[in-house]
């Protein structure tokens, strides 16, 4: 158990720092820079070895690491450092170059990490191939099929999820009618559809709804805050009954920002608690998340060739930036709104676990993820960040001078103060998010049960 909940976190946050830091190495190498020590993690070292000019560390604390380049600060008279090997006294260029080799590593890893999973295979929730209600004007009505009929082939391929019903009919000839065969209990029927036909016919078809039971409670999102836990089963909301998962967003729209109560039956017990929807992507009052998902009742895991999953890799990686960099903007145009969904390597290793469970696409996704975001991150132009680095070093360039002693320490001072306050905030929000949580549970384990407000049927 305490390997399925820490190790993902681990792998990952290593993986992502040591890729971070490689980047700055190998180019402060290639430009001439002399390393003389490359540490993942900070604080006191665990584990070490010397080549060469450079000391290889494994230290203590996770919560980065760092590569200490010769001349990377001024000297304690107030000297600048004065030679090409010494980093600040390297050409501007070249520590632009330094700078931003390590976010540059983060993102290209990100877009290979997402080659790797159009290769390995994307999974979707998937369910059976059985029918839902169908509206009495639909096109599939009309051709006879009902509530509760499987569709079990086309054009003679047997189709065994709801998924594949698509997907076979996407493969088609678009040209040529579809023979499709479904089954109802035991008896199986024949229908034929024109080419003029499939597009309205598959389109009105529609799948059962899932029940109102939690499969997934998102870490950090209002739900995991309240206390709600896999397997409850949502009866109500605001005293409005909730009969199957998709009554639940009609009843959340509207409610952003707003304490809505919500009928649960966990276990054989009936609990009331309450919860402030959110609105994560900064879209109004439609948009309204708690942060839950119904289970997966199946997995539809489409492959692509290596060239294919190139492409898929660039757009799912151009994707992830405009998300990160939205994501950013959102918490600093609202950063009293948003500061309580910052998070930090708990969190992190927090998220790795849970995309770890539903399977290594959605940890590598994840994963790619990270990427982006450790690269955003840096490219700010704060003080001690590499956006701060390659700030000072375009300041040099326009003025055609080096910034003295005095105005890179007044400048560091300040980064280490913003940098403060930011660990301070989100290294706080992680322990106060798990302590919430539980508070939340245990209030509502000791609570008297109540009776439950509305039924709520399959």
């Amino acid at each position: 158990m305490f390997w399925n909940a820490v190790l993902p976190g681990l792998i990952l946050l290593g993986l992502v720092i040591f890729v971070h830091e490689l980047g700055h190495f190998l180019m402060a190498k290639w430009r001439g820079v002399r390393i003389l020590k490359f540490s993942l993690g900070f604080g006191p070292k665990l584990w070490g070895f010397r080549r060469g000019e450079t000391e290889y560390v494994l230290s203590m604390i996770p919560l980065g690491g760092y590569v200490q380049m010769a001349g990377d600060s001024p000297s304690p008279d107030g000297a600048m450092p004065g030679g090409p090997e010494e980093f600040l006294s390297h050409p501007w260029f070249g520590r632009v170059l330094i700078g931003a080799a390590g976010p540059a590593a983060n993102l290209i890893t990100a877009f290979a990490v997402m080659v790797a999973v159009g290769m390995i295979g994307v999974s979707y929730p998937d369910y059976p191939n059985q029918l839902g209600a169908l509206s009495d004007t639909s096109r599939a009505a009309h051709a006879g099929l009902r509530e509760g009929d499987r569709i079990v082939s086309l054009n003679g391929a047997p189709v065994r999820s709801w998924i594949e019903i698509f997907i076979r009919n996407s493969r088609a000839d678009r040209a040529r009618p579809v023979n499709l065969e479904a089954q109802r209990g035991a008896d199986r029927f024949t229908l034929s559809l024109s080419a003029d036909e499939r597009e309205p016919f598959f389109s009105s078809l529609r799948r059962p709804p899932d029940p109102p039971v939690v499969g997934t409670v998102v870490t950090g999102m209002p739900a995991y805050k309240a206390g709600i836990k896999e397997g409850d089963r949502i009866l109500a909301v605001n005293g409005h009954a909730i009969r199957n998962w998709d009554d639940l967003p009609l009843a959340l729209k509207g409610t952003v920002d707003q304490q809505v109560r919500l009928s649960i039956r966990r276990s054989d017990r009936d609990i009331s608690l309450s919860v402030k929807p959110m609105d994560p992507e900064g879209r109004g009052q439609e948009n309204a998340r708690i942060g839950i998902e119904p289970p997966r009742r199946g997995v539809y895991v489409e492959r692509h060739g290596f060239l294919e999953s190139v492409g898929l890799g660039l757009r799912a990686t151009t994707a992830l930036v405009g998300s990160v960099y939205g994501g950013m903007w959102l918490t600093l145009s609202r950063p009293l709104y948003y500061r309580e969904y910052v998070g930090g390597p708990l969190f992190i290793a927090q998220a790795a676990s849970e995309q770890a469970r539903r399977g290594i696409d959605a940890y590598l996704q994840f994963l790619a993820m990270i990427n982006v975001a450790i690269m955003a991150f840096n490219l700010l132009p704060l003080p001690i960040l590499d956006g701060g680095h390659i700030l000072l070093a375009l300041v040099e360039a326009v003025r055609r001078q080096a910034i003295s002693a005095t105005s890179y320490l007044r400048f560091q001072k300040v980064g280490l103060v913003v940098m403060g306050a930011l660990l301070v905030l989100i290294l706080a929000n992680d322990p106060l998010r798990l302590v919430q949580r539980q508070r939340a549970i245990d209030q509502h384990s000791a609570a008297p049960a109540e009776r439950p407000v509305a039924p709520a049927t399959p």
